[in-house]
C-alpha cells in the first residue's frame, strides 16, 4: 500500500510561514535548516521550503510558484483534536497578527463532520476539521 510521508511547500517568506504554522497553527518545528522547516504530524510530515531558485527548478523540469494564492484548487486537510468551535477561536486570535486569512466560519458538512476553511500567508488552502 502507498501511503503519503511529506507534504512539501515552496513559500515566499519561511520566516511569516513558521510565524503562521507554529503560533496560529499550533505546530512545532521537528527540524529546519537554511530555508526550510519540517514540522511532524502524524504520519504525513509537512515541510516548508523557501522558493527555490528557477535554475534548480528547471534542472527538475518544475515550474516556479504562481504569485498570489498558490494553493488555488488545491486543499489539504488538517485534522484537530478538540471541540471545532474552540479551535476556530484560538485561530481567529491567533491569525490577527499574521498573514494568514479566516475564510469560512465553522460549519457542518454534508459527509458528517465539522470544518472550516483558513489560508496561510501564500494563499494554500487548509481545511480544518474538529469535532462539535
Amino acid at each position: 500500500m502507498s501511503k503519503l510521508i511529506q507534504l512539501y511547500l515552496m513559500v515566499s517568506d519561511l520566516k511569516n510561514s513558521r510565524d503562521f504554522y507554529e503560533r496560529v497553527m499550533g505546530l512545532s518545528p521537528k527540524n529546519g535548516g537554511k530555508g526550510t522547516c519540517a514540522y511532524e504530524t502524524g504520519s504525513c510530515e509537512l515541510k516548508l521550503q523557501v522558493d527555490f531558485d528557477p535554475t534548480a527548478l528547471k534542472a527538475f523540469n518544475l515550474d516556479p510558484p504562481r504569485d498570489g494564492n498558490r494553493g488555488d484548487g488545491s486543499v489539504y486537510i488538517v485534522t484537530i483534536d478538540g471541540e471545532i468551535d474552540q479551535i476556530y477561536k484560538r485561530i481567529k486570535d491567533a491569525i490577527k497578527n499574521s498573514d494568514g486569512k479566516l475564510i469560512t466560519e465553522p460549519r457542518e458538512v454534508p459527509w458528517g463532520e465539522s470544518m472550516f476553511l483558513v489560508r496561510d500567508p501564500d494563499g494554500y488552502l487548509i481545511e480544518i476539521r474538529g469535532g462539535r
